[in-house]
């Protein structure tokens, strides 16, 4: 009997025990969920991605991990060792977001603003025609101009047209300069004064930048200008550009780039002033985009190698003035304004 009691106690007590167990375990659950419910309640959710971004994140240690992760890691997601720990749900797509935005793939690109365009609204400017013409083309014109229009006379491979040309030559010195020919020296306008031409490619001006007032450069180039058409009533004068130079290989202050744009300026005004003249924009070829002239184009920064001479020669040969244009006056449209008849007043007409 003594030995069934005890086991009746001790089963008792370890039903008691196991009952103890249970409301222990009962209110730790209890516990928990009510903390959980808590938070759920009064805590914001984590930053998620959504279709149209990120939502808003409390100022919580989780934000300081996104703004810090963002700032760190432009180009990459989050991954545990930048958080110690795996990245909470939609946090990694959320900074992958937030950082393409100013990729510079996504970016649109600007034009380079230091970029110099060559291109010029002007009705005097010649624009590139098709066919390119050949050798023949200049058969009946006149080069005139400095050692840069020698050079192309030398090295081009052009076959026709003559030639007055000379070493410094300058707007000073179309009266005087000495110009070599077959037949001895003779002046320009000497040189101009027997055969009749159809056309003159002039290259004046890179001798003329920074000997002249500005103001008084463009006056005497007119008349220049004005004298060949004396002269040589029936031929289309081409004005040349002054070509870029490479400021780097040159010694003098005064050859460089802002003047030989300067005194272009004037050339072109001087082309739409006069109805025989046209301006051929050489720099198209040579710029090398930045208002200069191409790198290695010149052994001293000024005169251009064989191969450029050969690429003018090519560029001249596609910029023309087709004759059928010239016949039948459409090349040119006069750049004044339209006369206009003044409104005659009650009493002029009472008058007439």
């Amino acid at each position: 009997m003594g030995t069934k009691k005890r086991r009746k106690k001790k089963a008792a007590q370890n039903d008691f025990f196991i009952l103890k167990l249970l409301v222990l375990v009962a209110v730790v659950l209890v516990i928990f969920e009510g903390r959980l419910v808590y938070t759920m309640f009064t805590h914001k959710s984590s930053p998620v991605s959504t279709a149209s971004g990120l939502k808003d994140a409390p100022e919580t240690e989780s934000e300081g991990v996104l703004a810090s992760a963002s700032a760190s890691h432009p180009r990459s997601s989050l991954t545990s060792e930048d958080t110690g720990a795996f990245p909470l749900a939609g946090l990694s797509a959320a900074v992958f977001v937030k950082s393409s935005g100013s990729d510079s793939q996504n970016t649109p690109k600007t034009e380079d603003p230091y970029r110099v365009s060559e291109e010029i609204d002007s009705l005097a400017v010649v624009k590139e025609t098709s066919p390119a013409v050949d050798d023949s083309y200049f058969s009946d014109a006149v080069f005139i101009g400095d050692s840069r229009m020698q050079g192309f006379q030398n090295t081009s491979g052009i076959t026709q047209g003559d030639f007055l040309t000379s070493v410094g030559l300058g707007t000073d010195g179309m009266s005087n300069q000495n110009i070599s020919t077959p037949e001895g020296n003779i002046s320009v306008y000497q040189g101009l004064s027997g055969k009749q031409y159809k056309k003159i490619y002039l290259m004046l001006g890179t001798n003329d930048l920074g000997y002249y007032p500005w103001e008084s450069f463009k006056p005497n180039f007119t008349n220049v200008i004005e004298q060949f058409h004396k002269l040589q009533p029936d031929a289309l004068i081409y004005i040349c550009s002054v070509i870029y130079v490479e400021e780097s290989k040159i010694s003098t202050s005064y050859d460089n780039n802002e003047n030989v744009s300067k005194i272009n300026g004037y050339l072109l005004e001087v082309a739409e002033e006069k109805d025989y003249c046209y301006y051929i924009n050489l720099n198209e070829i040579f710029t090398n985009g930045y208002g200069s002239l191409l790198e290695g184009a010149s052994p001293d920064g000024i005169h251009l190698e064989a191969p450029y001479c050969q690429q003018m020669l090519s560029f001249l040969k596609s910029h023309y003035v087709p004759d059928s244009a010239l016949s039948s006056g459409s090349a040119r449209t006069a750049n004044a304004p339209e006369d206009t008849e003044e409104p005659v007043s009650e009493t002029e007409t009472a008058q007439s």
